[in-house]
């Protein structure tokens, strides 16, 4: 028989991430990261690839295993390490994240000055495209955030605040966390100075916050798939405008148009379900 220490005899640290899981996790997932970044950033000015890609694995995807495991044991962790596999999901889910989402973002560009007429699809560069996903995928931003921000943060923030005020804390946490990297010029249309940063990233937060009501919907309807919010942040970060669009760019005026589209389909999200967004009760 497997048994568990009391609370009076667990470690102090531990006591007090279980007292406080969410205030925990963001905190091990901010400063971690926050520090690592910095120091690559200003101490030792490296380039932004490939030091970049190890930030998410230090924060989030840690901050969720290591509060997971203080708070629930290692049932906990089991349950986790299950939602991030739970692939058995059905296929209208696959869709809506690997076809529906790109499919939004893409006409995203009809919008932008000659947009439709840079409709030329080019197979040439279908491959490095495909390269590109799944480098991001195994070792960029998504596989190490989702655990935290969806398998993690989101179920709790639920029950907490409810689904429409617990994603909004959780978009704007999320946008947050971006923060440390706009510091670096080019980076997401950040300019040399706070001046011609501010706005680029008034947009990427507003983004974030936007489209995190969609993932919430997605993990609450696919039963916390973590591969479902992977590849739906894969499709996020990787733009298919090389491959059907090759002659618009990725500029801050598309990004705004994402901005408008998405919030547009929060709102829509909201009022459709009633501000439930799939949402079942505790898991």
């Amino acid at each position: 028989m497997v048994q568990t220490l009391s609370p009076s005899r667990q470690r102090p640290l531990v006591r007090l991430i279980a007292a406080r899981p969410l205030l925990s996790f963001f905190v091990l997932s901010f400063v971690p990261s926050f520090a690592y970044e910095l120091v690559c950033i200003f101490v030792l000015r490296l380039p932004l690839v490939p030091w970049m890609f190890a930030a998410p694995f230090i924060g989030p995807f840690a901050a969720a295993f290591v509060v997971t495991a203080a708070t629930d044991g290692r049932a906990g962790v089991r349950g986790l390490l299950r939602d991030l596999a739970r692939w058995r999901v059905g296929a209208r889910w696959y869709a809506v994240a690997a076809l529906g989402l790109p499919a939004l973002l893409m006409l995203c560009v009809l919008p932008v000055s000659g947009g439709p007429a840079a409709f030329r699809p080019d197979p040439a560069a279908l491959g490095e495209w495909a390269f590109a996903f799944v480098l991001v995928l195994i070792v960029g931003g998504p596989l190490g955030e989702e655990p935290g921000w969806r398998n993690f943060a989101t179920p709790r923030l639920q029950e907490r605040f409810g689904p429409v005020a617990g994603t909004l804390v959780l978009g704007v946490m999320w946008g947050l966390w971006h923060l440390p990297l706009f510091l670096i010029e080019g980076y997401n249309h950040a300019g040399s100075d706070l001046a011609a940063t501010a706005a680029p990233y008034a947009v990427f937060l507003g983004f974030t916050v936007a489209i995190a009501f969609l993932f919430t919907w997605l993990y609450n309807r696919s039963e916390g798939s973590g591969p479902i919010a992977v590849i739906a942040h894969t499709f996020c970060n990787v733009s298919l405008l090389p491959v059907l669009f090759p002659g618009v760019e990725n500029d801050l005026h598309y990004e705004i148009v994402q901005l408008a589209a998405f919030s547009f389909l929060a709102v829509v999200l909201v009022v459709a379900t009633r501000g439930r967004l799939g949402w079942r009760g505790a898991r």
